[in-house]
């Protein structure tokens, strides 16, 4: 009975607490989300989804623009009414989150006030919070994409891609997860969610006119790789902006002071730094990839991971909202670190856990200066976080794939009649 109790009085926290969210963030205008809300507008009235006047740049895929007209519709109605049911479906698709990763590493759908579901979610809350202060969109991707690699982990092989590739044509980052299907050998769903990604990316064009969707599309990937907005200042945690700033502007960790908008250089050896950045992750994942993998074991959770991980950094840009990703390496490691039999695998796991937890309430505004954040920004330590989690789930992947192939491994039994030798 006091079990139950605690639990009731933490549900009822959390639901106070999420109605509170609703309600204040509807009333909180966003940038983003009034781009979002114009993009849906342009779609509506059959103006350029790129060109048409908007409150700043949109850099969707033109899919996300479609997707937008919803938004657009609920907003001549009422900003705060769409703000506000905005708020409501990306807090559906976090409890979805929840409930998929529960299932994939606990095996079974745990109540949301338990601890291994509880704790990662606040592991994450600095990303999520920023997440619905913005109104921004990638709860809802993450979502997707974390679904159809579920349903295709079940079998389920063409549901799975397919929502993989709605993630995809919403935003560009869940398209890494196409060539990992195919490296898995997961045909049907590498296939399914190439042309669902396709299909949906090209659906624009039914309202537009083929000519017209054509030129916009053309004029979307020239805008892709030199947005404006897309800078080296310190809310830009990629890994090209971190090499912008440590190479490009010789700014020192912790020692120069943080700014808000810093244009990128262009240096030359900026781009060569990440290019090898990315080469060189791409070499450790097929490392720590290589081998059979069983189909919803720990160490397939740890590959999908490190594949989000990845996809939130290494674009060009990566705002800290990007980071909600975490919520599915925060519970695995939590699991590793509670409950996992190793007690070397227990260590390591707490320690990438709590480390990568610690750089990131190091910038946590709330808690610390402004000025402090600001120049904990400008080192990169997100982005330096998000890198250590990355080699941290590489390393378990090993670690958890020796552990299951010991496992299946019988041990030689005696042959009958047969003494000592």
């Amino acid at each position: 009975m006091p079990v139950n109790w605690k639990r009731g009085l933490t549900l009822g926290a959390m639901a106070l607490v999420a109605g509170a969210t609703v309600l204040v963030y509807a009333r909180r205008p966003g940038s983003d989300f009034h781009v979002y809300v114009a993009s849906g507008e342009a779609v509506l009235q059959g103006k350029d989804i790129y060109r048409a006047p908007l409150p700043a740049v949109n850099t969707g895929p033109p899919f996300f623009s479609l997707f937008c007209v919803v938004p657009a519709l609920l907003d001549r109605v009422s900003p705060v009414f769409s703000r506000g049911a905005w708020t409501l479906l990306n807090g559906v698709a976090l409890v979805l989150i929840l409930h998929l990763s529960s299932r994939l590493i606990h095996g079974r759908r745990l109540p949301i006030a338990s601890a291994p579901v509880l704790l990662p979610l606040l592991l994450t809350l600095p990303y999520l919070l920023y997440h619905f202060q913005y109104h921004q969109v990638n709860l809802i991707v993450f979502a997707l994409t974390l679904g159809g690699m579920t349903l295709q982990e079940e079998g389920k092989e063409s549901l799975g891609g397919v929502l993989v590739g709605a993630g995809a044509a919403l935003k560009v980052m869940p398209i890494l997860f196409v060539p990992y299907l195919v490296y898995r050998r997961r045909w049907v769903a590498a296939l399914s969610a190439l042309a669902a990604a396709v299909v949906l990316t090209l659906s624009p064009s039914l309202l537009m006119g083929w000519d017209r969707f054509s030129d916009s599309f053309r004029y979307w990937l020239t805008i892709l790789p030199h947005n404006p907005l897309w800078d080296a200042g310190d809310r830009n945690q990629s890994v090209l902006a971190m090499w912008d700033r440590y190479l490009g502007h010789g700014c020192i960790p912790l020692v120069s002071p943080g700014v808000v908008t810093l244009e990128m250089s262009g240096a030359p050896i900026v781009r060569m730094a990440w290019m090898a950045t990315v080469v060189i992750t791409g070499l450790f994942m097929l490392l720590a990839f290589r081998g059979p993998l069983r189909r919803g074991s720990m160490g397939a959770v740890a590959e999908w991971s490190a594949l989000f991980v990845v996809s939130a950094i290494f674009g060009p840009v990566a705002w800290k909202h990007y980071l909600v990703v975490l919520i599915l390496p925060n519970m695995l490691l939590y699991q590793l670190w509670r409950s996992h039999p190793d007690g070397g695998t227990r260590r390591i796991a707490g320690a990438f856990l709590w480390g990568c937890f610690l750089l990131c309430l190091s910038s946590t505004r709330n808690l610390l200066p402004g000025a402090w954040c600001m120049r904990v920004g400008m080192a990169s330590n997100l982005t330096l976080a998000a890198l250590t989690m990355g080699a941290g789930l590489l390393w378990l992947r090993r670690r958890l794939s020796s552990g299951e192939r010991s496992e299946e491994t019988p041990s030689p039994q005696p042959t009958p009649g047969a003494g000592p030798a």
